[in-house]
């Protein structure tokens, strides 16, 4: 059976996805997983989350995608012991130590290696099958072979993003600083790390998306050229029915600062599709394309949106901030 992994910025969100037919949902807790503090939440958010999925018979992961310092450990531990007690299905990690330790700790959850490990090639699955991950999330630029080769060398579940990008490259989610460049941001109290300033990748605000405004390129001297790092990601479609054939167990969307509704709509959407490839009635991807291309440009739209107003956000914090590397 194939997994549906849907995001959880919000409880709004979560219930719609779950409602919608997601099998698993993710949720970030406050201050853990590289997310500004609107698309993460409380503790007693992700406790009422976890209920709801529970009583419908759907699995909850906790996001826990930074690097804890030592200083961090007995907060980073407390939390997952306490969200175990509550009944979440798993974790999704980024730390090698986190992974094993948690491995060692949790028996029965299922572990997950978040895109923000950087996994650069099939062995790196070898690597994470032994540190005891169930599941590792592959780099949304590899598509049939890569997905072999990662299944031949080892027996890890296999999750793919449910978009694609047309450029190659090896821009890694997860080992880019470039945020911190902008701005090392500080703890907000509730998120209990009132003491540390620090980049996104140790759970300090957020990615500004750097890769993903638009730069002016060129020499002192001479006209500049406008380009950006990545293009717009799409949505995918055609490779479904061959990626489940290539044993993909779980199919991830992103999107916890999305708007409630664009998931809702993209969880049906995708919930119908699968469906219909499982069941062998609707392999014919073809079926969908209209609708999929409605949803493709309100994403676009989306994402820029989102885009924009994170680097907004970066431009009015630099004046103000301690550390910032100028521009």
């Amino acid at each position: 059976m194939t997994a549906l992994l849907a995001p959880a910025g919000t409880t709004e969100m979560a219930f719609a996805a779950i409602d919608e037919g997601a099998d698993v949902i993710y949720v970030g807790p406050l201050g853990w997983s590289r997310r500004p503090y609107e698309s993460e939440m409380t503790d007693d958010e992700i406790k009422t989350v976890i209920d709801y999925a529970g009583a419908r018979g759907k699995q909850v992961r906790v996001v826990f995608n930074t690097f804890p310092s030592p200083f961090e450990m007995d907060g980073f531990l407390e939390k997952a012991r306490r969200f175990d007690a509550w009944g979440v299905s798993g974790f999704i990690v980024t730390d090698p130590g986190a992974i094993a330790l948690f491995r060692r700790m949790f028996p029965h959850l299922v572990l997950h290696v978040s895109i923000g490990s950087g996994v650069t090639n099939a062995w790196d699955a070898q690597f994470y099958r032994a540190l005891g991950a169930d599941v590792i999330i592959l780099p949304y630029r590899w598509g049939e072979e890569e997905i072999v080769e990662t299944r031949a060398a080892s027996d890890i579940g296999l999750e793919v993003f449910l978009f694609e990008t047309v450029q190659t490259g090896k821009i890694c989610p997860g080992k880019c600083i470039m945020s911190s460049y902008l701005k090392f941001r500080d703890w907000q109290e509730v998120e209990g790390k009132d003491y540390f300033y620090g980049s996104a990748n140790r759970g300090a605000k957020e990615c500004y998306r750097v890769c993903q405004t638009k730069w002016d390129f060129g020499a002192a001297d001479e006209p500049p050229t406008p380009l950006k790092l990545r293009r717009d990601a799409r949505l995918m479609l055609e490779q479904l029915p061959r990626f489940v054939d290539l044993g993909v167990e779980c199919f991830k969307l992103s999107g916890r600062e999305r708007p409630t509704a664009m998931i809702r709509d993209l969880v049906r959407f995708y919930r119908k599709v699968l469906d219909g490839i499982e069941s062998g009635e609707a392999r014919d991807m073809a079926l969908h394309a209209d609708e999929l291309a409605t949803l493709q440009a309100r994403w676009i739209s989306e994402k820029r949106k989102r885009v924009d107003t994170l680097m907004t956000r970066a431009d009015g914090l630099r004046s103000d901030a301690p550390w910032t590397a100028s521009a």
